[in-house]
């Protein structure tokens, strides 16, 4: 069984996932998370914003999800946003011809598809392609538009569910420049539910209908397109693939050799990184791909996507997106109104950078990145993650893990019952997710919140009670060690803050 199906069972069994409208079959391409995978999903959420939106003392907006047609006449995505297609002649199955391409030539061949539909019908001849439901043949490959189509109230407007949160962000541009200090760069943040018509989605969360956005609009002056901190992080080092070929390279390397178009978007390409590693993601898995000129969307003049390794093969997470003033300039032609200001004694259109990722792809690398199998050695027969278990754990980052802190009463009677459920409030109340359970032996207990990646198990006993101390146990390595109950706050938060465990007992002079 490849990693992705086991996932996909410990998602259903552990609730991090499941299909959407599971009695009636489900419709492929749409999910539900369950109870611990939206706590996983809110904190990817809320670190995103930590770090793109409040550290740099950004803007956050929520546009609408329903999106009038002229706007996205404007945008090309009524033109250019669609995906080719492939029909079967006998049975009817539509297929994406491009995915046919890369299973059946590009694999074996190497190389991407240069973009034209008459190379996807020259493939599908050549290599013999038929329907896998009736294996009958397919006709000519033609382009599939991939919104939701829709008519806004009793007029019927032709309108849309709104395939990127970016197109809100744009239109409310000058309401925001006009509120928010007339000054550039202006930054604007959200994260939001998007729609994509996929012909055939797979891949679980790899490939949805409806999923979450985090995307950031950088607006600058383009005469201005440096970045007042961008030194300071200059040695980052990042691996880049350009041209198919994998070097490790520093920002400031990657500047120097004009591989982005400006330091705006190398600093941006460092946080990225820095956000997938404090988030989970195996840097040793991933790495920014430079698009070719025959790849790039519409509106660009220049991509670097995030690409993820996984159990599917590598995978697109973020799209960066140097957008210039498309946008803007296009919403002004449609709409008639003015998207200018005034700058240094300039009338300019601001130009764009954009970062935007897909949350349910990153919450998919992320379990598969931190899954770990049970007794799982390495090479040399060590414990490959430093300690035995008899059960799968996943070994999530605190700031991510569903819950910060189990707990648990060692037994339901003699007033351990009760103190536990104090300690919990205690918890709660400095803002920590805390999971208790009372039910089954202390082992399995355990047991079921290494399963779901908590961090930190606390076992309140005959000892708590005559003491104050608690039992911590630390879910990597199965320690236990004894602290005071007003110590379980510092030891969560220390983790939270990407402390290591060695570290947390030292400073806190944590004992067995």
């Amino acid at each position: 069984m490849q990693l992705h199906e086991r996932i996909f069972e410990l998602a259903l069994k552990r609730s991090f996932f499941f299909p959407s409208n599971e009695p009636y079959g489900g419709i492929a391409g749409f999910y539900d998370y369950g109870p611990v995978g939206v706590l996983i999903k809110h904190k990817i959420e809320n670190l995103w914003r930590e770090m793109f939106i409040k550290n740099e003392g950004f803007l956050e907006i929520q546009s609408s999800l329903i999106t009038p047609e002229p706007v996205l006449i404007a945008s090309g995505h009524v033109a250019n946003f669609s995906d080719p297609v492939v029909e079967c002649l006998k049975c009817k199955t539509r297929i994406r011809a491009d995915h046919l391409a890369e299973e059946k030539h590009y694999e074996k061949q190497g190389g991407r598809w240069d973009g034209k539909l008459e190379t996807l019908d020259q493939i599908i001849a050549d290599q013999k392609i038929v329907c896998p439901r009736c294996q009958g043949s397919f006709g000519k490959a033609y382009k599939f538009n991939l919104m939701f189509a829709t008519q806004i109230g009793g007029e019927r407007v032709p309108g849309y569910s709104r395939p990127e949160t970016a197109q809100g962000t744009f239109t409310a541009f000058p309401r925001l420049f006009r509120n928010h200090g007339t000054k550039l760069p202006l930054a604007v943040g959200q994260v939001g539910r998007s729609f994509r018509n996929e012909i055939s989605p797979r891949k679980g969360l790899v490939r949805m209908r409806e999923f979450t956005q985090m995307e950031l609009e950088y607006f600058f002056d383009p005469l201005k397109d440096k970045h007042e901190i961008f030194d300071s992080l200059s040695t980052q080092s990042l691996t880049m693939m350009i041209g198919g070929v994998k070097k490790e390279m520093t920002s400031g390397e990657i500047v120097k050799e004009k591989v982005t178009a400006n330091e705006i978007m190398a600093y941006y390409l460092v946080r990225g990184w820095e956000f997938y590693k404090r988030a989970g993601v195996d840097t040793s898995k991933m790495y920014y791909r430079v698009l070719d000129q025959n790849e790039l969307p519409h509106y660009s003049k220049g991509n670097i996507d995030m690409e993820v390794e996984t159990s599917y093969g590598a995978i697109e997470t973020i799209g960066n997106s140097y957008r210039t003033d498309f946008d803007l300039s296009q919403h002004a032609k449609q709409s008639g109104k003015d998207f200018s200001v005034h700058v240094d004694g300039r009338k300019i259109v601001p130009h764009v950078f954009e970062i935007a990722m897909g949350l349910d792809r990153l919450f998919f690398c992320i379990l598969e990145h931190c899954f770990r199998d049970k007794d799982e050695k390495d090479e040399a027969g060590n414990w490959k993650h430093g300690t035995a278990k008899e059960w799968e754990w996943f070994d999530f980052p605190a700031i991510i893990a569903p819950y910060h802190v189990a707990v648990f009463p060692l037994m339901s009677k003699d007033g351990l019952d009760n103190k536990a459920k104090e300690v919990v409030s205690e918890l709660r109340l400095v803002g920590l997710d805390v999971d208790y359970r009372e039910s089954g032996s202390i082992g399995r207990r355990y047991a079921r919140a290494d399963e779901i990646g908590i961090p930190i198990a606390i076992t309140i006993d005959y000892e708590t009670l005559e003491k104050g101390t608690v039992t911590i146990r630390y879910r990597n390595t199965g320690e236990q060690i004894r602290t005071e109950i007003a110590g379980i706050k510092k030891v969560a938060y220390a983790l939270i803050k990407g402390e290591s465990w060695e570290g947390i007992k030292k400073a806190h002079q944590l004992v067995k």
